[in-house]
């Protein structure tokens, strides 16, 4: 770890609902909260929101996994050709006394297979969340 804080996403993992890792590879990680516009002849041309709410509040982990045999990252890939969700964790390790993570109730999804001739065969796969997702929050 740097000195500055900053964590290497090689430290980022992406469990399933019994704890087992399913894959090693790039994530982005996407919350898209829409904000709620309360905007009225009262306000002139100003645009307003309503503080403290979104609607249709979404988390998408989206990325590159190396493919390979594992069990868990075989049941991810029939999930996803059974539209089957499960519970998904990210965590961000870092040297915290407990670490940031966002857990809750995934559709993988968004299946492509990258097959470079001489390279590693690479997966690209989104986690969509549905319902609540629950935020763990890094403690130092």
């Amino acid at each position: 770890m740097a000195s500055s804080g900053e964590i290497n996403g090689t430290a980022c993992i992406v469990q399933n609902g019994t704890g087992e890792i399913v894959g090693q590879g790039s994530l982005t990680h996407t919350y898209g909260g829409t904000l709620i516009e309360t905007s009225n002849k009262s306000n002139g041309d100003a645009v307003t929101y309503l503080a403290g709410e979104n609607a249709t509040k979404q988390h998408v982990l989206s990325g590159d996994f190396i493919y390979n045999n594992d069990t868990q990252f075989r049941k991810v890939r029939e999930d996803i050709l059974n539209g089957t969700p499960d519970t998904y964790t990210l965590t961000y390790v870092s040297d915290a006394t407990t670490d940031e993570s966002f857990s809750g109730l995934f559709f993988p999804t968004g299946l492509s297979d990258s097959l470079g001739m001489g390279t590693a065969v690479a997966s690209t796969i989104s986690f969509n969340s549905s319902g609540p997702v629950v935020h763990t929050p890094a403690v130092t």
